[in-house]
């Protein structure tokens, strides 16, 4: 496949797609799978619990984590011997998470907290704290090959940041910013390394490789996303494609 492309395909027919052993670096945010407020009238359509709405190719936890096996799989095949890979999660399923990244042959290494100072506030009635934490997987196959070491204050497994703010922010729910992006990218891979995102949505994970002068192959297989994906290239050189199935 064709580096800096985002392609619009399903991510499992795209990787199969990829040659084996020929990423540096995995970085993604797939869709959740939370169900905690679908029976709680009146919240549905609120901003604090939208989300837990969106991904409804799976019913069941169980469908929905053999579905995250197959993908992280595939990422274990298409991952260099030495290369890392990032995957944001929800609590809930952090520890399940953790299993499959072993299952599949892949180290579970660290578990890294992003708390954001700006999280949507919780709604009275459910009677919670606001999410203001939200997790990140950090696993290897094998011993990374690249770590490229940063002040020690920078290398906790806890990030601080706000979400997506002013003109960083589009239209995609679950945006993550590029502050969050950038420094985990930075010290897992080099310039001109290969980041694979399976799950490109707003296409953060690719404008922080161009950012820090990395290459990147990303499936997206929203039309809508893609549209974000490719207005946010316009800024950078028309090598950048996002490519529609």
């Amino acid at each position: 496949m064709k580096i800096n492309t985002v392609y619009n395909l399903d991510c499992l027919e795209g990787l199969k797609k990829i040659d084996s052993e020929s990423v540096d670096l995995i970085f993604t945010d797939p869709p959740y799978f939370q169900y905690r407020a679908k029976n709680v009238k009146g919240l549905k359509n609120h901003k604090d619990v939208v989300t837990e709405f969106e991904f409804d190719a799976y019913k069941t936890e169980e469908e929905y984590l053999q579905f995250l096996e197959n993908v992280l799989s595939e990422c274990f095949r298409v991952s260099k011997v030495g290369g890392s890979g990032y995957l944001f999660c929800g609590d809930d399923f952090v520890s399940y998470i953790n299993k499959i990244v072993e299952k599949v042959g892949f180290q579970f290494r660290k578990v890294i907290h992003w708390h954001k100072t700006n999280p949507f506030p919780a709604i009275y009635t459910r009677k919670m704290y606001s999410n203001s934490m939200e997790l990140i997987v950090h696993f290897s196959k094998g011993t990374p090959k690249t770590w490229n070491h940063k002040e020690v204050n920078k290398m906790h497994n806890f990030i601080e940041t706000p979400i997506c703010m002013g003109k960083e922010r589009k239209a995609h729910k679950t945006q993550k910013p590029l502050k969050v992006c950038i420094p985990f990218i930075e010290i897992s891979s080099n310039e001109g390394d290969i980041v694979l995102d399976p799950f490109m949505g707003s296409g953060s994970t690719a404008v922080a490789a161009i950012e820090t002068q990395r290459q990147f192959i990303g499936f997206e297989r929203s039309i809508e996303y893609c549209k974000i994906i490719e207005n946010r290239f316009e800024v950078y050189d028309k090598k950048y494609k996002v490519k529609y199935s």
